[in-house]
């Protein structure tokens, strides 16, 4: 028992002095590497084990001589340029990577410290270096360089002294890509190995041109103006369209030839700038413009089919590309007669149009006005204007313009002086009567339910617009004046509209009848309310020169003012689609008569004497 407990204190006294031995060694280690790397730590596959911060940025400084060295070659065909990495800009942050290689077993914390000691002597620790590449610097490098390489490119020229032209070719151009390059210095660099780079080139190819050719061909443009015609011409086309031969020179420009195959470069060709001849053509277009024509059409009651009133007219407008390759083919062959081409445009309703294809199926609302008493120059006024409006067609959609539809009023066109009020008088001028068709065709338009757009009342009541048992008194009457006043309305239903007039001379009244198609609307237009009544005004007497001595002529009729307001209620299966009120102030009006100079007058009547320098 006694030799047992000697063993163990032996072995206890043995293992105590290893332990004391051991803990000696490592505490000298640790006293040895306080401020030195740990064995096993490396920087860029460089052992830095046993040194301190100083030694280790020493011998890592020296192992860098790549940094130094002429290793970064820069080419363009035969010329290379040759740079260091740290004059493209590439550094290594040498002192960082030697702290972080001191910091491992450095921390402080023994336990951890003496795992990452172990580590580093038994697998090794491998740093990596803090690589920079300024490529700003690198760029202003690469720009020295572009100054030498760059060519700068330019295009084919052409000057015209007098009515000389002389064409100089261009000049290819190339310019090195300063990113691009810059961006392929990245991969060596941070490999630390050489860079070998081509300088990326972008080439520009000037405009090809045959100078002599195209000189040639540009002096032939010049020779003569252009002259644009119409190769059958209409009434107001007017004369040919002339270029002189200074415009010519002004617009000779470089214009790309079609290519002749895939890959083919575009070749380049003496023309006229294509945008100036354009505008000009787009102009000349509008004037030569002719719109299409539909087809006019009545409407058969009894068959429900439609009566051809006037065929379709196929229209016509400017092929300005068309033009322009005409244009400059003859130029180049020498030709300055050039024919404009055109466009055929057909019209949207031709004559075999049915009925069933605009939708149309019958009579939806007309309305009748009365003009007893009207002389020969109104009755021929309102003929003319009922007929201009006979067959008139409004899609869906549309707003029907009554001025548009109407087209000139002229002695030309068929109309003729009438009385008409402008101005705050009655006067004579070309078309009086014409609001006897606008007002027949506001009352089937107001009456068919169609939405109103414009309406314009006459400055007085007009006794024609109130005549018989059917009128609906004063406030539906609708005048017209081109372009001030226009009487506007909407056809806002599915099918088509046919306006047709029936003009009875010997009835003296106006009828509009509105073809389309029923949609089962319901319209109440409720009495007239008046007020505001104001008595005429007194009755004046005018001379006038150019009537003889003894003739007294009634140019206006006395009517009261008044305020009248008329409502209008189109609903459909109980919806209400419009509530309007159609609203007109009436201006109270004296009655006006006209004498020749030297006619005697009744007594105690308002004279307004011509003065001396009228009719003169």
């Amino acid at each position: 028992m006694m030799a047992i407990l000697k063993l163990a204190g032996i072995l206890l006294l043995v293992v105590s002095a290893f332990t004391g031995i051991c803990g000696g060694v490592l505490a000298v280690f640790q006293i040895d590497h306080f401020d030195r790397i740990y064995p096993g730590v490396s920087v860029w596959g460089v052992d830095l084990g046993g040194r301190t911060r100083l030694e280790a940025t020493e011998r890592l400084t020296r192992q860098l001589e790549f940094m130094h060295g002429e290793t970064v070659y820069f080419r363009d065909e035969d010329k290379v340029w040759a740079a260091t990495p740290g004059q493209v800009g590439m550094s290594v942050r040498v002192e960082e990577a030697v702290q972080n290689a001191f910091t491992v077993g450095h921390t402080g914390d023994l336990l951890f410290d003496l795992g990452e000691q172990w580590a580093a002597f038994y697998d090794g620790v491998h740093i990596a270096p803090v690589v920079t590449l300024d490529m700003l610097m690198a760029e202003e490098l690469l720009k020295g360089i572009a100054s030498i390489v760059n060519v700068i490119p330019s295009d084919a020229s052409l000057s015209v002294i007098g009515s000389v032209l002389t064409v100089s070719e261009g000049k290819k151009g190339r310019t090195v890509d300063v990113s691009a390059t810059a961006a392929k210095l990245v991969e060596p660099l941070t490999g630390f190995y050489e860079a070998d780079i081509p300088l990326v080139i972008d080439e520009f190819a000037p405009m090809l041109v045959d100078a002599e050719e195209q000189r040639e061909i540009g002096q032939r443009m010049l020779e003569a103006p252009l002259v644009l015609m119409v190769e059958f011409p209409r009434e107001g086309d007017g004369p040919p369209w002339v270029v002189d031969q200074q415009a010519l020179a002004d617009m000779l420009t470089f214009i790309p030839e079609e290519p002749n195959g895939l890959n083919q470069k575009t070749k380049y060709k003496i023309g006229l700038d294509q945008d100036r001849l354009k505008g000009f053509l787009e102009y000349a277009g509008e004037q030569l413009e002719v719109l299409p024509k539909n087809s006019r059409f009545g409407f058969d009651d009894e068959s429900g089919e439609l009566e051809l009133l006037r065929a379709s007219e196929v229209g016509r407008a400017v092929d300005v590309a068309g033009t322009l390759r005409a244009v400059n083919q003859s130029l180049e062959m020498g030709t300055h007669n050039v024919y404009i081409r055109f466009d055929a445009v057909e019209p949207e309703i031709d004559d075999d149009t049915l009925a069933a294809d605009l939708g149309i199926t019958g009579l939806v609302v007309e309305a009748t006005t009365q003009f007893r008493g009207s002389g020969e120059s109104r009755l021929q006024n309102i003929r003319a204007g009922s007929e201009t409006m006979h067959g008139v067609m409004v899609p869906p959609g549309e707003v029907f313009s009554f001025n548009s539809n109407l087209g000139s009023v002229s002695l030309d066109t068929g109309f003729a002086e009438a009385w008409i009020i402008f101005g705050g008088r009655t006067i004579q001028g070309v078309g009086g009567g014409i609001c006897q068709v606008s007002t027949t065709v506001f009352r089937s338009a107001f009456y068919g339910g169609y939405p109103i757009v414009e309406r314009n009342p006459h400055a007085y009541r007009v006794g024609y617009y109130e005549q018989g048992p059917e009128s609906p008194g004063p406030g539906l009457d609708a005048t017209v004046f081109s372009p001030v006043a226009d009487f506007r309305f909407i056809n806002d239903r599915d099918a088509w509209l046919i306006m047709e007039s029936d003009f009875d001379e010997e009835q003296k009244t106006l009828t509009f009848r509105f073809y389309s198609a029923e949609d089962g609307r319901n319209v109440a237009v409720s009495e007239a309310e008046i007020s505001d009544v104001k008595e005429p005004k007194e009755t004046v007497y005018e001379e006038n020169r150019e009537l003889d001595q003894g003739v007294i002529e009634q140019v206006d009729w006395e009517n009261e003012g008044a305020k009248v307001i008329v409502e209008r209620v189109v609903e459909r299966g109980g919806e209400l689609l419009i509530e309007d009120f159609v609203r007109t102030t009436y201006q109270p009006w004296g009655s006006v008569f006209q004498f020749g100079p030297g006619t005697e007058l009744p007594e105690d009547v308002t004279i307004l004497w011509a003065d001396d320098d009228d009719g003169e």
